[in-house]
């Protein structure tokens, strides 16, 4: 499944901003934007099932991807592009388990056990959970991540998505703009670092302006974005091109069903406040107008 993009705004042509995520793709540093499911599969006793069928699918794309547990009972399935997925497990002698709603974040690493049932093949256990925030029990960095709906309903300034730094703790606004649209990536410092030690990539590929780190390549459009992961310590060795924070944005995918949008975002000083101390109110007209579509491609 791909996405279709198409935008006319301001500032910047999207379809320039799909040419580019398409070249980033392919130069990328290595940063991953797919994460993985891992887990024990066991019996009502607590004893390792192995040799047991796992099938892993997203199904918003159908996409699907089969392993089998070891000796141990253990499985693992790596490369899953963000998404929420089911989880079903197969073995003779049990009953199907199936679990829904397994939220896969960029780089995200997430376990899910699975307890078989005797009884026969022809039925299903079916356990449904409640997407959220997951605890990471594998690796130790710090991180957060916005998904979707933040994305779409939070305030940010000349619709920026840089402005989705300042959620986190430790992030401090260095240089604050009235009407925030440029590319520069040394207004917001984060534990300390300045600014330009921040790492900011697109679906694993670079975005930033190698000569001077102060700048993006480009700024993704608000409403192509699935989710920004945000790491702040103790990322693995794969973000080691900065030492600052590491952000990296994850792009919309396509689904079995074609979607789209149509917007028009404005700011203008007619529905602005008189600074107490200024004689007029400044003259502010700043028109964000697009559209987006997704859904299959042959």
């Amino acid at each position: 499944m791909k996405n279709i993009w198409g935008s006319t705004t301001s500032r910047v042509s999207n379809i320039k901003t799909l040419g580019l995520i398409l070249i980033l793709a392919a130069v990328g540093y290595g940063q991953t934007s797919f994460g993985r499911i891992s887990g024990n599969v066991t019996d009502a006793g607590g004893s390792a099932v192995p040799n047991a069928t796992v099938i892993v699918t997203d199904p918003s794309t159908n996409f699907s991807r089969t392993v089998t547990t070891d000796d141990s009972g253990f499985y693992t399935v790596t490369n899953l592009p963000v998404g929420t997925y089911s989880v079903q497990v197969e073995m003779q002698n049990f009953k199907k388990a199936f679990r829904t709603n397994n939220v896969v974040n960029s780089d995200a690493r997430l376990t899910v056990d699975m307890t078989l049932e005797v009884g026969e093949f022809s039925e299903v256990v079916v356990v449904t959970q409640t997407s959220g925030e997951t605890v990471n029990t594998t690796s130790g960095e710090v991180a957060k991540v916005i998904d979707n709906q933040q994305v779409d309903n939070l305030a940010l300034n000349g619709r920026n998505y840089y402005q989705l730094l300042t959620v986190i703790p430790g992030a401090v606004i260095t240089q604050e703009d009235q009407l925030d649209t440029n590319l520069a990536t040394n207004t917001i410092n984060i534990n300390g670092n300045r600014g330009v030690s921040n790492n900011l990539t697109v679906d694993g590929g670079n975005n930033l302006n190698a000569g001077s780190n102060a700048s993006q390549i480009n700024n993704v459009g608000v409403d192509f974005i699935q989710e920004v992961k945000l790491q702040t310590s103790n990322f693995s060795a794969e973000y080691g091109r900065n030492s600052g924070a590491q952000i990296n944005v994850t792009t919309k995918r396509g689904t079995n069903k074609y979607h789209g949008s149509a917007f028009e975002f404005l700011r203008n000083d007619g529905m602005d406040a008189r600074s107490f101390f200024a004689p007029v109110r400044p003259f502010l007209r700043y028109h964000n107008f697009g559209y987006s579509i997704g859904g299959p491609l042959p």
